[in-house]
């Protein structure tokens, strides 16, 4: 199993593209495993848990709680999916986001008609 498609190890959660299709697999929550057809998918996003000022606020009012949990964002083309990442390697995250997303637009750049 390669390391580079590995965002969290225990419990592990790893997404990448094999054969023209997303895989997630979260051993932590089983309804975020699933395979998706690049052709399907717009883009991908991830979304930070705070902002810096939302941090302040919480903090001036009381409710400091340190978020360690993002959102990746799948845009579908009918919709989107929404998987929680939690405790994740968000650098890792982010490069795999990036390069799938040029994969997808590789992908619809190749297949658009003249």
């Amino acid at each position: 199993m390669s390391d580079n498609k590995i965002i969290r190890k225990n419990p592990l959660f790893e997404f990448y593209v094999e054969d023209k299709h997303l895989v997630i697999t979260n051993k932590d929550y089983i309804k975020d495993n699933c395979v998706i057809n690049l052709n399907s998918i717009s883009h991908l996003e991830l979304i930070r848990g705070s902002s810096f000022f939302n941090k302040i606020i919480e903090f001036i009012i009381g409710f400091w709680q340190e978020l360690e949990s993002d959102i990746l964002r799948i845009h579908l083309k009918n919709g989107h999916k929404d998987i929680l990442l939690t405790n994740c390697n968000i650098r890792k995250t982010e490069s795999i986001i990036s390069e799938i997303n040029l994969l997808i637009l590789e992908l619809e750049k190749n297949t658009e008609p003249i």
